[in-house]
């Protein structure tokens, strides 16, 4: 079900460690206010439906944190029993949404069998445009090529840098990345992120205590991954899978953005910045 509470809580920690030079960098969501849709259960293309799961997970996050802006208009009721529980409830909304994202307009997941990642961002868009047009802010870093969509003028054609996925939840923004290695990859919602910088350089080398969690549509549950910088190229690898790197990130919020919206919304997202020595 979902949380009702418009209060968004976010943990934001900048922490000075024992080094003079070593810093942490960590963000942490109120994990309650995101979706737990599996893509399994999915009739017709669960197996390949990470994507518009993702977002379907993630459009849970927009309604709970912010309800004055998207209230029910992401995951509208439907009336129907998808899950075949025998009951008709919020999970099978979810699982209706999914079922329009994967279709032609939007993800066109099922008539490829897959989901590209220009389909993802740009679906997703024209799905959010269609429910709840022009209250939206969007951004995106992305390594691949568009060879399916145009891409929009927000969409920053380079790999996804620490720093974004960083900000863009310390901003309360709604954020989605793209895990990828040889023959394959999977959408997850990002969570939370935790970046231990031993060194002070900014960049954390294998084994240097850096991570991320995420709701992963493989299961509908809470995930986690350790994640690296490989030294000169700046990419961010990861030990979801092997080989896997970080090659897309996307997030979106309401307009205006939520940083702005939490001082005139009596504080719906508050950051906390601490030091701990």
């Amino acid at each position: 079900m979902k949380t009702l509470s418009k209060l968004v809580f976010v943990l934001t920690v900048l922490a000075f460690a024992s080094s003079a030079h070593a810093l942490l960098w960590e963000i942490e969501k109120y994990l309650p206010f995101y979706g737990n849709l599996d893509q399994d259960d999915i009739p017709g293309f669960g197996g390949i439906a990470c994507g518009p799961t993702a977002a379907v997970n993630s459009f849970v996050y927009l309604e709970n944190a912010y309800p004055w802006v998207y209230d029910s208009s992401l995951i509208p009721a439907q009336g129907l029993d998808l899950d075949g529980d025998g009951d008709v409830d919020f999970y099978d909304d979810m699982i209706a949404v999914a079922q329009t994202l994967g279709g032609p307009g939007f993800m066109n997941t099922i008539a490829n069998n897959t989901t590209f990642h220009d389909d993802f961002i740009w679906g997703k868009q024209q799905y959010l445009e269609s429910m709840v047009p022009g209250m939206t802010v969007y951004e995106a870093q992305d390594q691949w090529a568009w060879n399916n969509q145009t891409m929009p003028e927000w969409v920053e054609p380079i790999s996804p840098l620490w720093e974004f996925l960083y900000w863009e939840l310390v901003d309360c923004e709604d954020v989605e990345i793209l895990f990828s290695w040889s023959g394959g990859g999977h959408f997850v919602t990002l969570t939370s992120f935790h970046w231990d910088d031993v060194n002070g350089n900014l960049v954390v080398d294998f084994g240097e205590g850096a991570w991320i969690d995420f709701i992963d549509p493989g299961t509908g549950l809470y995930n986690t991954a350790g994640i690296w910088q490989s030294g000169t190229g700046m990419i961010l690898e990861s030990d979801y899978a092997p080989g896997a790197t970080i090659t897309m990130a996307v997030s979106e919020s309401p307009i205006p953005e939520p940083v702005t919206m939490s001082l005139l919304a009596l504080g719906a997202c508050l950051p906390l910045l601490r030091k701990r020595r």
